[in-house]
């Protein structure tokens, strides 16, 4: 994964799990465990969002909040808001 840059953004790989790249930032940017961190499956599903920039490539984003955090997914990105 590519480091973020300064508008809160990283980037990831399309060979990439979308729900890995996430707990990958998360972790970074939390500075705790994925172990610590809330079930990412209780903000949510998990395997939808690792298909959904291949079943459906219409989709542009996804917008979420986990972790006290608002996350914006695109097919190459994640930015995280807090």
């Amino acid at each position: 994964m590519e480091p973020r840059d300064a508008a809160g953004t990283w980037q990831y790989g399309r060979d990439e799990r979308v729900s890995d790249a996430l707990l990958r930032v998360l972790t970074d940017v939390a500075d705790r465990p994925v172990t610590e961190l809330p079930p990412l499956q209780e903000s949510i599903d998990v395997d939808s969002i690792d298909q959904a920039f291949t079943l459906s490539p219409e989709i542009e984003s996804l917008t979420f909040e986990y972790a006290g955090y608002e996350i914006v997914v695109e097919p190459t990105q994640i930015q995280l808001r807090e």
